[in-house]
């Protein structure tokens, strides 16, 4: 593990392997370790670095939580490693730093992987109001060890899934609550639809059957991508990079590195026009 300062706050972060820089953005509320299943099987391939925002993992709280702080957060820590022209690859809110990043500095992204996210998260839809007073009851009344147990349950439903669901729901119980909190209510003021045309690099968008957002948002976005392609995995959630390890590292390696892989079992399906 790795430490740089930036802005008042210490970042922590992993690398592993060597080659091209391959960076893995986490979501609101997770950590670098929720790439646990990524990272063995890339470093094969490319350098891997994969940081805790600002207020999550092993990282300090400070300053503030927004979508643009951790943009730039990471392009600080990644010019001090001196890496240049990152593959980004993010889930869900890390799918948002990633285009972020993208917009932010323009040519420097050569691929994008953008997994269970969307360019926008205002509440601008019934399944989004949803969730965020979901999450914010949740998280707001009940803490984040109540919290991470709810939620863990929704997103691993399946008995063959127990293990993973208690290691997830103890790792995301310490999260903190006013981070969470004020992560929160940013993210829902964050949009980069508008701009999508700018993402003009390849961009793979993956999608789960049952995720929280509703199908016909996740196709207007692809439409919206210069060179976008589109992944969809039937039966699963929003937790896809824990949930089907296997099947989502070979459709990165797919999209980034053809060839790296054999192809694996065809895991599409049609994206229903709503979630779960």
């Amino acid at each position: 593990m790795g430490i740089h300062r930036v802005d008042g706050a210490r970042l922590f972060y992993h690398q592993a392997g060597a080659g091209e820089p391959l960076v893995l953005l986490h979501g609101l509320g997770a950590s670098s370790a929720d790439w646990e299943y990524q990272v063995p099987e890339l470093s094969r391939h490319f350098r891997v670095i994969v940081p805790d925002f600002r207020g999550h993992g092993a990282s300090d709280r400070a300053g503030d939580y927004r979508v643009e702080r951790f943009a730039a957060d990471t392009w600080r820590l990644l010019d001090w490693l001196e890496v240049r022209a990152p593959v980004l690859v993010g889930h869900s809110m890390g799918g948002a730093v990633a285009m972020q990043m993208a917009l932010d500095r323009p040519g420097a992204v050569p691929r994008l992987v953008l997994a269970n996210t969307l360019p926008s998260f205002l509440t601008d839809t019934t399944g989004k109001r949803a969730m965020l007073w979901l999450r914010l009851l949740l998280m707001g009344v009940l803490g984040p060890r109540r919290m991470s147990e709810i939620m863990t349950r929704r997103l691993y439903p399946h008995p063959h899934q127990a293990k993973l669901r208690a290691k997830v729901a103890r790792r995301n119980a310490r999260h903190d609550r006013n981070v969470y909190l004020a992560t929160i209510r940013a993210l829902t003021r964050w949009s980069v639809r508008d701009r999508l045309g700018e993402l003009a690099m390849p961009v793979l968008v993956i999608a789960s059957e049952h995720d929280y957002f509703e199908g016909d948002e996740v196709q207007r976005f692809l439409a919206a991508l210069p060179q976008g392609r589109l992944r969809e995995f039937a039966g699963a959630r929003h937790g896809l990079p824990l949930e089907q390890p296997a099947e989502f590292n070979a459709a990165l390696l797919e999209f980034l590195r053809p060839g790296a892989l054999p192809h694996p079992r065809d895991a599409s399906a049609p994206v229903p026009a709503h979630g779960s």
